[in-house]
């Protein structure tokens, strides 16, 4: 049977990089469908396909720096990105759009195999259901944060471009992008039916939990600015998942502080690996470095002092170089802190913040905050999703949406050699473009830059 399934994913993978682009035409895959619940859970454990996401985003965002020595050692993936031009690729493949379509055709090949399911093992089924739900969605979500417009919090998301959607695993189907209310109804679709059949926990985490499902409908509600279900959201994953870690537990000092699939991991997926990440000479932002208070663990667990006031970012919850992109307790702790503060339960907003920053925080150095209101309780809550997020490629989305608002807008500004580059808070650029390969295929619309 393992030998049978490795061929299938074999061949399933051969079919899907055969061609130059993704979505382009591939043979019929008819003859190489599990038919097996076993059959689909190996389908499903495929990490390589599953637990991977966009990387670029992590470029273009304002979490790090390099210099102009370092850039002119970058891939042209990376400087476009860096940069922000107007063609970031520069004929290169685009692993962040490909990958994610991959996630997308394996979990439907599984949802079709279930369908025509019939026998004892119905709660197993449904279960395996709810993780192919969870990935297809979850490959939505990372498609739309890149590759389409920021959902808008003024309306016209029916008027605005969203992404393909494949909702079903025949390859040959006309390629067309849903708008971007429809992307978002697809994506909240796949997840309110994956919640339901999600068990409670499930070994190991790059298998998606009840609290994953929760946790990613934190998310798509959050910057969708219903902070009501997102608030919803963010506790129903809190408690279904029970696990916390306190950095006064763990050796902040070393290296490398953090285990792979620890107490802090509710879903675990890395970014696409860029010699970016690993570079000597990317530096985290200045100002965000000098926002880790003293006392503030995190700022000796996350970073390592290269030189005089140049900290490089080695602290993942990897374990390793791997850079972490995945599902944590902190993230949601400030979600819900930042959803019943838009919302005016203050008093709710600073006992979640506080449940998170107990935790950071040096025992001896630690005093809960009290009396934080308005304005004052909001700017700590979005400090502390920088301090505590930066560099999982969450920062690019949080930039889009809070771009919207009048008093987070934010520019963003590069000099390499001497030349200043620009990104304004209302630029086209924040869309990453639609592979050239995938517009001359399909026809379908390219973004505008």
């Amino acid at each position: 049977m393992k030998k049978t399934i490795n061929i299938l994913l074999l061949s399933l993978s051969g079919m899907l990089l055969a061609c130059e682009g993704f979505l382009d035409p591939k043979p019929d895959q008819g003859l190489l469908a599990p038919d097996s619940l076993d059959d689909v859970q190996l389908l499903l454990d495929n990490t390589d396909v599953f637990n991977r996401q966009a990387f670029l985003v992590n470029v273009s965002a304002d979490d790090f720096r390099t210099t102009s020595e370092a850039y002119q050692g970058m891939n042209v993936l990376e400087q476009g990105a860096y940069l922000w031009l107007d063609d970031p690729y520069q004929g290169s493949n685009i692993l962040d759009w490909e990958v994610a379509y991959r996630q997308v055709f394996y979990a439907n090949v599984a949802l079709e195999t279930l369908d025509n399911f019939s026998g004892p093992e119905s709660e197993r089924a449904d279960q395996l259901r709810g993780m192919a739900l969870f990935y297809r969605s979850y490959a939505y979500y990372q498609l739309l944060q890149q590759f389409a417009p920021a959902y808008q919090r003024d309306g016209g998301n029916e008027e605005l471009l969203g992404i393909i959607l494949r909702e079903q695993a025949d390859i040959n189907d006309a390629s067309q992008r849903a708008s971007l209310a429809e992307s978002y109804e697809a994506l909240l679709g796949d997840l309110e039916l994956a919640v339901g059949l999600l068990p409670t926990t499930q070994e190991p985490k790059t298998r998606p939990t009840k609290a994953a499902g929760y946790a990613l409908l934190a998310k798509v509600h959050l910057l969708r600015f219903d902070f009501e279900q997102a608030g919803e959201a963010a506790v129903r994953a809190l408690e279904n998942y029970p696990d916390r870690l306190d950095l006064n537990e763990i050796n902040v000092s070393t290296l490398r502080p953090f285990e792979r699939f620890g107490p802090e991991t509710i879903f675990y997926s890395i970014l696409h690996s860029h010699a970016f990440s690993r570079g000597t000479q990317t530096y985290v932002d200045s100002l965000l470095i000098q926002s880790y208070e003293p006392g503030d663990l995190r700022k000796e667990a996350y970073f390592n002092l290269r030189e005089e006031g140049l900290y490089n970012m080695t602290g993942h919850h990897t374990g390793s170089t791997l850079v972490f992109g995945g599902l944590t307790v902190g993230e949601l702790q400030l979600i819900a802190a930042e959803s019943f503060a838009r919302m005016g339960n203050e008093a709710l907003a600073l006992t979640y913040l506080n449940d998170l920053l107990e935790n950071r925080y040096h025992r001896e150095d630690w005093e809960p905050l009290e009396g934080l209101v308005g304005n004052e309780l909001m700017d700590r809550i979005l400090l502390e999703r920088r301090k505590e997020l930066m560099g999982r490629g969450i920062r690019w989305t949080d930039l889009r949406r809070l771009n919207q608002e009048e008093e987070f807008k934010k520019e963003l500004v590069r000099e390499i050699d001497g030349q200043e580059f620009r990104l304004e808070p209302e630029s086209p650029a924040y869309v990453f473009p639609i592979p050239d390969n995938e517009v001359i295929r399909s026809g379908v619309e390219q973004n505008p830059r």
